[in-house]
C-alpha cells in the first residue's frame, strides 16, 4: 500500500488468468484422451449389459469391498500425489537454488577481478559461461529446444569460443581451465580461488539434484499398481451407482478418481517438454539470470508468458 500509493510499481506474483481455465482444462483432456477413451468403452459395455433384461444388478463388489477398497485407492493416490508434488517443489527450490548462485558467482568475480582491468574480458567471459551453463541445463532436463532461446544460446556459445554442441558437462570442465588459468596468471590468490570453486560447488550440486529428479522417476510397479487399483474401484464404483439408474453420478466419480492419479503422474515429471503448468518455468528463471549476468543479452528479453498455465 505504501509503495502504491508513493506511486512505486508494485511487483505482482505470477498469476493465471481466469480465461485461460479452459485451455488448462483443454490441455488436461489431451492428456488423458486415451483413458477417457478406455472410460468411455467401459462405460458404454457396462450400460449395454445393464439393457439386458435379465441382468438387474452390475456390481463387481459389494458395499463393504467397495468401501475398503475407496479407502485403499485414497490413501495410494493421496501418497503418489503428495510424493509428486514434493518432486516439483523440490525442483522449483532447485532452480532457485541456481538463480542465487548464479548471482553470488557474479558477484564473487566482480570482488576478486572487478578491479584489474588486465583480466575484465576473462572475468566477462566466466559470467556469460554462468549463463550459457543455466539455459544447456534447462535444454537438456527438457530434451527440447527453445528455437528463439536455441538461436541466442548458439549465439553466446560462438562468442565464448565454444562449439554450438557443447554439453553441460563441457562447460563445467570450460570453467574449471578458466578458473586455473586465472589463479595461474595471479589473477586470483588461493582464498579467491577456493571462493570461486565453491560457488561452482554449490552450482554443481543444485544440477545433479535437478538431474536426479530428472532420472529418477517413482519405480514403474508403484506407477501401474496404482494406476489399475484406480481403475477397478472406479469402474466398480460407475457400476454401482449404474445398478442403482444413477449412471452419470457414477460416470463422473469414475472420472474424478481417474484424473486425481493422472494429475499426479503429470506433476510427477517437472520438465514437460511442452512448458504446460505441469512443469517448472524454467525458461522464465534462465531468462531471469540472463537479464541479471548479462543485462545487454536478448536472452533476458525472451518473450516470457508470467501466467503459470503457460510458463513458455
Amino acid at each position: 500500500m505504501i509503495e502504491a500509493a508513493l506511486g512505486v510499481p508494485v511487483s505482482q506474483p505470477p498469476k493465471m488468468a481466469r480465461r485461460n481455465i479452459p485451455w488448462v482444462l483443454w490441455e488436461l483432456l489431451l492428456r488423458m484422451r486415451l483413458d477417457l477413451l478406455l472410460m468411455l468403452m467401459l462405460c458404454g459395455l457396462a450400460l449395454a449389459i445393464k439393457a439386458d433384461p435379465q441382468v438387474r444388478d452390475l456390481s463387481i463388489i459389494d458395499g463393504s469391498g467397495l468401501s475398503m477398497l475407496g479407502i485403499a485407492v485414497s490413501i495410494f493416490v493421496g501418497f503418489r500425489n503428495t510424493q509428486a508434488i514434493n518432486r516439483w517443489w523440490e525442483a522449483r527450490v532447485l532452480w532457485g537454488s541456481i538463480t542465487n548462485e548464479a548471482r553470488q558467482w557474479r558477484d564473487t568475480l566482480q570482488t576478486l577481478i572487478g578491479s584489474q582491468e588486465a583480466f575484465r574480458q576473462q572475468q566477462q567471459q566466466l559470467v556469460a559461461l554462468q549463463v550459457l551453463q543455466c539455459w544447456v541445463l534447462n535444454f537438456e532436463l527438457r530434451g527440447i529446444w527453445r528455437s528463439d532461446a536455441r538461436s541466442q544460446v548458439d549465439a553466446l556459445s560462438r562468442s565464448l569460443g565454444l562449439p554450438e554442441d557443447i554439453s553441460l558437462q563441457g562447460s563445467l570442465q570450460q570453467r574449471a581451465q578458466l578458473i586455473g588459468s586465472l589463479y595461474g596468471q595471479g589473477a586470483i590468490n588461493d582464498w579467491g580461488r577456493d571462493a570461486l570453486l565453491r560457488c561452482s560447488t554449490a552450482f554443481i550440486n543444485s544440477l545433479g539434484g535437478l538431474q536426479r529428479i530428472r532420472n529418477t522417476p517413482l519405480p514403474p510397479t508403484y506407477d501401474v499398481f496404482i494406476r489399475l487399483i484406480c481403475w477397478l474401484y472406479g469402474y466398480a464404483l460407475f457400476a454401482s451407482f449404474a445398478s442403482r439408474d444413477s449412471a452419470w453420478t457414477g460416470a463422473v466419480l469414475f472420472l474424478g478418481f481417474i484424473t486425481a492419479e493422472r494429475i499426479g503422474a503429470y506433476v510427477e515429471g517437472p520438465f514437460d517438454q511442452d512448458g504446460s503448468s505441469f512443469c517448472v518455468p524454467m525458461d522464465a528463471i534462465c531468462s531471469t539470470i540472463s537479464a541479471d549476468l548479462l543485462p545487454t543479452s536478448p536472452l533476458g528479453r525472451l518473450p516470457i508468458s508470467r501466467d503459470p498455465s503457460r510458463w513458455s
